[in-house]
């Protein structure tokens, strides 16, 4: 069903400026896909809010760049390759952080790949990469971050960041849209199955957040409707925020669910996509 609009539309709210506290001192944290996005922006809130941070991206020179440009000592803040669509990549990655950490407090699983097709001609291939990465690599991850922390007597926190593709689905992104209620799904059964431990599990959804990935989609789309990526971009904004949404504020909610304060929010699939998805 279509929508009729009885109220002008308003302008653009503003991306409001908040100061970091220290709820996250002395912590230690492994930040998946921190290249970019919101992983990145996660990384560098992290470490200004007191913890110690590795950021594990597939993008050697990314990686770098990403380090380079949040500009933190290296003892705070330092990086690892990992390709997640390979366990034993992921395996030592793990255990790299470990190694410099001292131990793991907790797990941000940001990687993820995007494929654009008509659903119709959407290959096996697409969805066996998908999946590998966005699905079995991020389990895999938080499993073995999730022991590690058992093995130490760690109470901590994992948040995977899925997507609200993940709950509306996108018809031009079927695999990719599958794979985020896939870890939607599982998070919520392994929050269930870490409680005896104490470590909390949930997943932030976000919706146009300002990225690589949502101008990869604008240039697929625009393809599509015979438009110009960036009159495409300028599109996929929030209805409510009539913009789009700046990663750090994404990164604002995966810090809230990393900390105690969120102690009693578990299993759940947490929307930060500006209200677009109602449930």
């Amino acid at each position: 069903m279509g929508s009729f609009a009885t109220r002008g539309e308003h302008a653009p709210l503003a991306v409001r400026q908040v100061a970091p506290t220290r709820s996250h001192a002395n912590k230690r944290y492994l930040v998946l896909g921190g290249a970019g996005g919101a992983g990145k922006a996660a990384a560098g809130l992290l470490v200004a809010e007191g913890a110690s941070v590795v950021i594990g991206d597939v993008r050697g020179q990314a990686l770098e760049e990403a380090i380079a440009s949040l500009g933190h000592d290296s003892k705070v803040l330092s990086g690892v390759v990992v390709d997640l669509s390979d366990a034993s990549s992921i395996a030592a990655a793990i255990k790299e952080a470990e190694a410099r950490l001292g131990a793991i407090d907790g797990l941000v699983n940001c990687a993820a790949i995007v494929r654009h097709v008509d659903p119709l001609e959407t290959p096996w291939s697409d969805w066996e990469r998908i999946f590998s990465i966005n699905v079995y690599g991020a389990f895999e991850a938080a499993r073995l971050v999730a022991k590690a922390m058992i093995a130490k007597g760690i109470k901590g926190a994992i948040v995977n960041v899925a997507s609200e593709a993940g709950k509306k689905g996108h018809t031009q992104s079927l695999a990719y849209s599958a794979s985020k209620a896939a870890m939607i799904n599982f998070t919520r059964v392994l929050s269930e199955v870490l409680a005896p431990q104490d470590i909390n599990v949930n997943c932030v959804c976000p919706g146009g957040m300002a990225t690589d990935m949502l101008r990869e989609v604008a240039v697929a789309y625009g393809d599509l409707v015979k438009q110009a990526p960036d009159e495409v971009f300028k599109q996929l904004v929030s209805s409510q925020l009539r913009r789009h949404i700046d990663p750090v504020e994404v990164a604002r909610t995966i810090s809230f669910l990393l900390s105690d304060d969120a102690i009693i929010i578990r299993g759940q699939a947490i929307n930060a996509d500006g209200g677009d998805t109602p449930y």
